[in-house]
């Protein structure tokens, strides 16, 4: 138990830092610091980060987009909330159909966007961003925490340490 409090806890913090780097971004370009181009050079390999479409700071736009942001904020607050509603102790999975339903809705906000037939606005994007991330939790940090005590008992059942110097 205690174990899985402190990945819980290691990927709370990860998380933390991944969203306070979104608004790092900003802070830095309304300082006219040169680090501002690192910060948004990290988070553009998994957004497009196209101004219009971005919160912005300072007068600078966020680390990542609109649906992005709410993606990640909402998984922190979700993934924070987890212990009041979940068990570390006994992670469990919920249906595979609320991770559809929470994607669903974001796919038809791209689709309609992508065909023309309705323009995704800020507010879609908001939500249905927000509505995907906040059940990303339920799915990530129970198969992460199982996965993490079997590499521990694999580990120990070989001999720990000792093992591991062996095989070098």
């Amino acid at each position: 138990m205690e174990r899985n409090k402190r990945v819980y806890t290691i990927l709370l913090l990860l998380t933390a830092l991944w969203c306070c780097g979104i608004l790092l971004a900003p802070a830095l370009q309304a300082s006219h610091s040169m680090g501002a181009s690192v910060v948004y050079s990290a988070y553009a390999p998994i957004c497009h980060q196209i101004d219009g479409r971005c919160f912005h700071l300072f007068g600078a736009k966020w680390g990542v987009c609109i649906r992005c942001s709410a993606i990640y904020f909402s998984f922190f607050l979700s993934l924070l909330m987890y212990p009041f509603f979940r068990r570390l102790s006994f992670p469990s999975y919920p249906g595979r159909r609320w991770i559809a339903l929470a994607v669903v809705p974001m796919i038809i906000d791209v689709l309609l966007n992508f065909t023309g037939i309705y323009p995704s606005t800020p507010m879609t994007r908001l939500m249905t961003g927000a509505l995907f991330g906040s059940v990303l939790p339920l799915f990530i940090l129970p198969p992460l925490l199982e996965g993490i005590a079997q590499l521990r008992s694999q580990f120990s059942a070989r001999g720990g340490f000792l093992y591991a110097r062996k095989a070098q």
